[in-house]
């Protein structure tokens, strides 16, 4: 290593596999990097493969393959500890570990961290709780109280527990000892902090500068399905299952007041039956599904929108999604509150949340934002808060709580960072 800190991410999942953390860490890296840093990754073995090409900025260790081989699993142990150990030491001395995961990773990150005795920072990317309960449903408790138990074995932690065994205690568990905790969005911040976590900074996944100076301007689309007159253009992306509620959407498009057309992205296991509700409402001629896009054609999709449709509820620590069409200058509709309030609230006119969780509530709400986008003069995302959305700015503030970390970790004798914190140069 030449200049700069070198920074080690503990992911669960391979950067080239889909999902928002694996996301938000490429991107993270991209502008550590960019700012003069080093970034390693250490992540399980991509199950889809991908040796032909491997990323030598990423560390891939051998897995197990779980969910029908859509993720990997690692399981720490000794043997794993040294061929961690083996690899980040033939790339230079580690300055600080970033926890970029919730299970496996971030139980290596914190042995690794531990042996080494280096500042040690988490980001809090998941709401366990509320994803084991939107996927385990009624033995949701059970799901938690055992990987707790493979938590604290993998990492001997034995922090007190409240006896409930639910996703905060282990959140907990899994930030006792670091020197930072980073929240995705004050909403995600305030829950974990009232469950007693110690939340450092709210640092929300940015949008690629680069992605957004590219982006096509908004108008049109250029498909096999025109607008037809003043139509509003909605798009939705995410996964197709019941806690993103996509039939939710789909049911408020079929009773809104206002003519929109509908693009939907993305699979999952209510796909099939997303498409026998669409031709079941007579809806063939306004709401397409597409299936899965790479994240360039998901930008152009949003670009091209007059409208982002998010329909979550309670399950987002932030929302990715909105925060890109925002910064592509998209207004957005939204059905939960918390993430309305960390966009502005009553005082962002170009944002707007349904009240309820019935379809008819969205549907309402769908009616008033496709009259207000239709209008000449209609709300429009200001471009100083979409600026502040942008990757760079985030970056400049990650770079702050490293400093804070480093400085805080100072006192231990053991703590040797080799060099200082660059900041991130402005866009």
């Amino acid at each position: 290593m030449t200049d700069g800190l070198h920074i080690c991410f503990f992911t669960d999942q391979h950067p080239r596999t889909l999902g928002g953390a694996q996301a938000s860490v490429l991107l993270q890296r991209t502008f550590l990097e960019r700012a003069g840093h080093t970034v390693t990754i250490v992540a399980p073995q991509d199950p889809a493969g991908g040796s032909a090409d491997p990323d030598p900025g990423v560390v891939a260790l051998p897995a197990l393959t779980v969910a029908q081989g859509q993720y990997s699993a690692v399981l720490p142990s000794s043997r794993t500890d040294a061929r961690v150990d083996r690899a980040l030491a033939a790339r230079g001395p580690v300055d600080l570990v970033h926890l970029q995961g919730d299970f496996w990773g971030a139980w290596l990150g914190k042995r690794y961290a531990a042996r080494h005795r280096l500042p040690l920072v988490l980001t809090t990317h998941t709401n366990v709780d509320a994803s084991f309960r939107a996927v385990a449903g009624p033995v949701a408790g059970l799901g938690l109280r055992a990987v707790a138990a493979w938590q604290r074995q993998a990492t001997g932690d034995r922090t007190r527990r409240s006896g409930h065994g639910g996703g905060y205690d282990y959140l907990r568990a899994l930030a006792s000892g670091t020197d930072a905790v980073i929240a995705p969005s004050g909403h995600f911040a305030a829950r974990l902090r009232q469950a007693g976590l110690p939340v450092t900074t709210v640092i929300p996944t940015g949008v690629h500068d680069d992605d957004v100076a590219a982006a096509p301007g908004r108008g049109p689309r250029q498909d096999d399905l025109p607008r037809q007159g003043n139509q509003v253009g909605l798009v939705w992306l995410g996964r197709f299952s019941a806690e993103k509620r996509p039939l939710e959407l789909i049911e408020a498009i079929a009773a809104t007041d206002q003519r929109v057309e509908a693009d939907l992205y993305g699979t999952g296991t209510l796909f099939d039956r997303a498409r026998r509700q669409v031709q079941a409402l007579g809806l063939t001629d306004r709401v397409r599904l597409h299936g899965a896009v790479d994240h360039t054609e998901a930008l152009r999709a949003i670009a091209s929108a007059d409208l982002l449709v998010q329909t979550s509820r309670g399950f987002e620590t932030q929302g990715m999604t909105v925060y890109e069409a925002l910064a592509l200058g998209v207004p957005v509709v939204v059905c939960d509150r918390a993430i309305a309030d960390e966009l502005g609230g009553d005082d962002a006119p170009w944002v707007w949340c349904a009240e309820g969780p019935e379809p008819s509530s969205l549907a309402r709400v769908l009616g008033s934002a496709a009259r207000a986008v239709r209008a000449p003069d209609g709300p429009r995302v200001p471009r100083s808060f979409s600026t502040g959305l942008l990757q760079s700015a985030q970056s400049e503030r990650l770079l702050a709580v490293y400093t804070e970390a480093l400085a805080t970790a100072g006192h231990r004798p053991w703590v040797q960072p080799h060099t200082a914190v660059r900041a991130v140069p402005p866009p």
